[in-house]
């Protein structure tokens, strides 16, 4: 009797150590996948509501700077007009942007600051591409606590243009004069999309430059020019 109990104690045994291992053979792929999917690679966005909403005089009236948001996100339609007013193609045919640049050269990306990481907007595909799953919104500026909590940093940077001419180098100061007029551009377009959907900005230069292009792989060539804070207003 005794030998037939441990006998059958060591086939318990067993086959609760197999359940065990199939059961983490199925469990740890799925834990897996939702690691994955925390941060998606390519975010598409839908396309911009363009036909209804505020004039553009009244989005003028309405905007305000402001560094008090509400604990909550943003909506894909608010995500989606904000970064099509940034830099959103509204002339299909000729892939020309909403926001007007200098000699035609779109020179200027945006990338999007998130809690679920960095990512660069496409303005071919009108979609983001992750960068980085970090959430990097603490490292945007230490002292300024109500970036660490806004749902969306939007930040503005420059690459370098390469000379029409090779016999005649490009003017680096004048060029960075042009990069700054089409920044601000860019960034009152955001101004104005966001008064649209009920959204508050803020546009700032007190930014950790350094800190963010590490982040994001640039090159010494490239230069972060200014960053623009979204969220929802409080009540």
């Amino acid at each position: 009797m005794k030998h037939f109990a441990v006998k059958n104690l060591k086939k318990l045994f067993i086959a609760v150590c197999a359940f065990g291992i199939l059961a983490g053979a199925l469990v740890l792929p799925m834990q897996v996948h939702a690691a994955e999917t925390k941060s998606p690679a390519t975010i598409s966005l839908p396309a911009p509501f363009t036909k209804d909403g505020l004039t553009v005089m009244e989005a003028l009236d309405r905007r305000r700077s402001t560094r008090q948001f509400a604990d909550a996100g943003l909506n894909e339609k608010q995500l989606s007009a904000i970064l099509w007013a940034a830099n959103g193609i509204n002339r299909p045919e000729k892939a020309k942007r909403v926001n007007p640049t200098t000699m035609g050269i779109y020179n200027i990306d945006v990338y999007a600051v998130m809690a679920n990481g960095i990512y660069k907007y496409e303005p071919p595909t009108h979609s983001l591409t992750l960068i980085s799953p970090q959430d990097f919104r603490p490292l945007i500026n230490e002292k300024q606590k109500f970036v660490h909590t806004a749902p969306l940093t939007l930040f503005l940077v420059a690459n370098p243009v390469p000379p029409r001419d090779p016999s005649r180098p490009v003017n680096l100061e004048r060029q960075h004069t042009f990069n700054c007029i089409v920044a601000g551009t860019m960034v009152q377009s955001v101004a104005l999309a966001a008064v649209n959907e009920g959204l508050g900005t803020c546009v700032r230069g007190s930014i950790d430059r350094e800190a963010f292009a590490k982040a994001v792989g640039l090159s010494s060539e490239q230069t972060v020019l200014i960053s623009q804070t979204i969220g929802v207003l409080p009540n």
